[in-house]
């Protein structure tokens, strides 16, 4: 798994607004849903690659005690 690029909510949220701004002035009514559907297609696998990058954060020792390593 390659390192993912780092942000923050507000950086979440500045993208977010821009393609509001963006659909909204862009792109022709008729086609505004199909827009907003290639959004959803892009973050419908997030919730899965989260819990990808917090499942390759926790070691073997990690699962069986339900805490964090101190390990680097």
């Amino acid at each position: 798994m390659t390192a993912p690029t780092t942000g923050t909510e507000y950086d979440v949220q500045s993208k977010i607004d821009s393609l509001v701004e963006k659909i909204e002035n862009e792109v022709p009514e008729e086609l505004r849903d199909r827009a907003w559907g290639l959004v959803l297609d892009g973050l419908y696998g997030v919730p899965q690659e989260i819990d990808q990058l917090v499942e390759g954060r926790q070691t073997p020792d990690d699962e069986e005690a339900g805490g964090t390593s101190a390990k680097n």
